[in-house]
């Protein structure tokens, strides 16, 4: 990820704030997902955050994010997913994808975050990531570097493109819920605005379930 690739893509994924509330309006803070996408079976409503490690405003939404999963409803099932919409996207892409296949999500997603946003870390290959996470975890670099390169990792990045192509996804950070509703901070109003239209939508499509 050089300089010139940040600066064209923060200009590409800025978001102008627009003065909202999480009030429902629809087309303001979210828009419906057409046509709706599966969801896990179950009474618990998904939501789901699209994001890329490289984005300056998915790191700066992680504190919010942290504290609201903290306190989410019990019948919520929150995942992740990391965007693969553009192949500038791609290699912290696999990157996750590869933490997630060897249990590492927990250990590393934040501290990722902070090396490329705090420490301003060049992560942006197969090489340079494999030997941070070998300095930042018990597995090897060439072991991390397997999976990372490996069908089942291609393969998941490759479902998540699709999917997100699905759920009409431009940006980062999108939430997705219920596989009906798509919102982010420029929709939302702002970080802080957006958990609160999550909350809006988890409300909503709970109450579309009971029915």
């Amino acid at each position: 990820m050089r300089n010139t690739g940040i600066l064209v893509l923060g200009l590409i994924l800025a978001c102008a704030p627009i003065a909202a509330f999480a009030s429902g309006v629809e087309s303001l803070e979210y828009v419906r997902v057409s046509p709706p996408q599966p969801t896990p079976p179950g009474p618990k409503v998904a939501v789901t955050e699209v994001f890329w490690y490289g984005c300056p405003h998915c790191f700066h939404l992680q504190p919010i994010l942290n504290r609201w999963l903290a306190h989410k409803p019990k019948d919520v099932a929150f995942s992740r997913q990391a965007a693969a919409i553009s192949p500038y996207w791609l290699p912290q892409a696999r990157a996750f994808f590869a933490f997630k296949t060897l249990g590492l999500v927990p250990a590393l997603h934040d501290k990722f975050f902070n090396a490329i946003h705090i420490h301003h870390e060049v992560l942006d290959n197969a090489a340079s990531i494999s030997r941070w996470v070998a300095a930042h975890s018990r597995v090897s670099a060439a072991r991390f570097r397997k999976v990372y390169e490996s069908f089942a990792v291609s393969l998941a990045v490759r479902k998540a493109r699709q999917q997100q192509t699905a759920e009409d996804i431009h940006s980062v950070p999108t939430f997705i819920v219920g596989g009906r509703y798509r919102t982010n901070p420029s929709l939302a109003g702002g970080r802080r605005q957006l958990m609160r239209v999550v909350d809006y939508l988890v409300r909503k499509v709970r109450r579309s379930q009971s029915h």
